[in-house]
């Protein structure tokens, strides 16, 4: 029997839910890789007969790691690899809310919200009186920022807008999760040929750093590391991983 081409080049969607639920597993976004790495712990017995060598050896897997690489940074996967909560914020209108600054030219005074910009916006001083745009102040996505010679003073602003529906990610703030994932992948080597991998139990980690600024597609780099999977007790069934190749016979 000749030996028929199975190179392999990866590609395809990384599902996921939280772990040990009946969660319907989700699409995390654009993935450019999923790679697993194992450690181990390598035991030599020398062979003292004479010749050299070793007698036996015993290799035991101390780590199973992942490394996911996303592209799109949704609230979700930020949080995953921050160990963070999210608090949803709805649209909505927000009336006369107190904002402190120092009222100095140049001075940016965010709003506690993003603003939705295609509505209006009213901001006056802590006494009520009105402030004019583009005398006083300038509107930004953010807030505003005071102008020279206006009225606002360190006695502070009120402004009254409509903020965007958002979600806020409170970094830090929460613990680390534990998902099941699937990857639905093709083979591009063999002309999309379908392939499975079932990392069963994966808990991520927080990553080594979040590149906000850049002249490139921010890309997460989310650290991660498969624990037994307690729940798998058949003989013969990894508790870590499954992989599933299509077999072909020439």
């Amino acid at each position: 029997m000749s030996q028929i081409d199975r190179s392999f080049v990866g590609e395809g969607i990384v599902y996921a839910r939280a772990y040990q639920s009946a969660d319907p597993l989700l699409d995390i976004g654009n993935c450019d890789t999923f790679n697993l790495s194992f450690a181990t712990n390598r035991t030599t017995l020398p062979n003292y007969r004479g010749g050299g060598g070793n007698r036996n050896v015993r290799e035991q897997v101390t780590d199973v790691t992942a490394t996911i690489g996303m592209f799109d940074i949704t609230a979700t996967n930020l949080a995953r690899v921050t160990k963070a909560t999210i608090t949803e914020i709805a649209a909505g209108t927000v009336t006369a809310e107190v904002l402190g600054c120092a009222g100095v030219e140049g001075e940016l005074v965010p709003f506690k919200n993003l603003p939705d910009m295609s509505q209006p916006v009213t901001v006056v001083t802590a006494a009520d009186a009105a402030l004019a745009a583009g005398t006083d102040y300038l509107l930004t996505p953010h807030g505003i920022v005071v102008l020279a010679d206006s009225l606002i003073t360190s006695a502070g602003i009120k402004a009254t807008y409509t903020r965007l529906e958002s979600s806020a990610v409170q970094m830090l703030a929460g613990s680390q999760v534990e998902l099941e994932l699937y990857i639905a992948g093709l083979n591009d080597a063999q002309s999309g040929e379908p392939f499975a991998l079932r990392p069963r139990r994966v808990k991520f980690g927080i990553a080594s750093e979040l590149p906000v600024f850049g002249t490139e597609y921010l890309r997460l780099e989310a650290p991660a590391e498969l624990l037994a999977d307690d729940l798998i007790t058949a003989t013969g069934i990894s508790k870590f991983c499954e992989m599933q190749l299509v077999k072909k016979i020439n």
